[in-house]
């Protein structure tokens, strides 16, 4: 396990406790702390410290989560980052207090122009409390964008719209690193195929949809959800056809009022898409990990 995951482990850990806290501990200060890592640096801001802060405006956004127009307290998130050693190729690695990872392009967070998309850190006044998402508290800090009116749509990139998946809460900590795929060797495709290929990119959509939570060859870090490939991998025990609905809507497959995983819709994930995502997991199906 790499030194930096087993920080990443234990401050979540700490985080879980700080953001609960021990029954009957009401009235006790609010301990909420947004924590950023980039290579030797390191900085944490208490909620009532951003609260605070004069980067802070007001921002209204068509929220992407909770499917309603609602104006927010937030701060650039390229403000908070200014001054760390961050690379425009790095990959920004979130945590959230309930165990979701999201890998985001360092390249995204650190756009500040007005004709770009820019992210954004909302952050909760606990006086005012944001509407809960399917019965879950989303804050006390959350990713927010702001977008430009005639922005293209699809895939993630500069030039692109950014879809629910970047649109990450309940964030405790920030790790600014290289890309998975670099972390990672073992969810890599075979390194002789094109660059092209259905599978390449179904790579680089697993990436930016599964990887959140589910491991490749007990490779990544969430644990969410189950691995995709081994033991056996899910094309194997489910066949394209359900793999395919269940993503599109896990319970139109099987019903457990208690699943974790949302249905992903075209706006995420195309049918161009999912179609390379299948050829990557049949592609990792013959490269399993012992």
């Amino acid at each position: 396990m790499p030194p930096w995951f087993a920080k990443l482990a234990g401050t979540l850990g700490c985080a879980l406790m700080l953001l609960t806290g021990p029954a009957g501990a009401a009235g006790a200060a609010d301990p909420a702390t947004l924590t950023i890592v980039s290579g030797p640096q390191e900085r944490s801001w208490t909620r009532q410290e951003l609260l605070k802060d004069r980067r802070l405006v007001s921002v209204t956004v068509d929220d992407d989560n909770l499917k309603r127009r609602l104006t927010f307290k937030a701060i650039p998130l390229a403000a908070l980052l200014h001054g760390l050693p961050v690379a425009a190729d790095a990959t920004a690695t979130t945590a959230a207090s309930d165990g979701y990872i999201s890998h985001l392009p360092v390249r995204l967070l650190i756009a500040d122009g007005a004709d770009t998309p820019r992210a954004w850190l909302a952050v909760e006044n606990p006086a005012a409390p944001w509407p809960k998402l399917k019965g879950q508290d989303i804050g006390p800090f959350r990713l927010i964008w702001t977008v430009p009116k005639g922005h293209a749509h699809n895939k993630i990139s500069e030039s692109s719209e950014i879809n629910e998946s970047l649109w990450t809460y309940s964030i405790v900590r920030i790790d600014v690193t290289v890309s998975p795929a670099e972390r990672f060797a073992a969810i890599r495709p075979a390194a002789d195929l094109p660059a092209d290929s259905p599978v390449v990119r179904g790579f680089a959509t697993f990436q930016r949809v599964c990887f959140s939570c589910h491991s490749m060859n007990r490779m990544g870090d969430a644990t969410l959800g189950p691995d995709l490939n081994v033991p056996n991998s899910a094309v194997e025990y489910l066949g394209d056809e359900k793999l395919s609905a269940l993503i599109r809507d896990p319970q139109s497959l099987r019903w457990w009022p208690g699943s974790r995983m949302s249905s992903i819709d075209q706006r995420t994930l195309s049918d161009a898409d999912l179609k390379d995502l299948l050829a990557y997991l049949h592609h990792m199906a013959g490269r399993k990990a012992p």
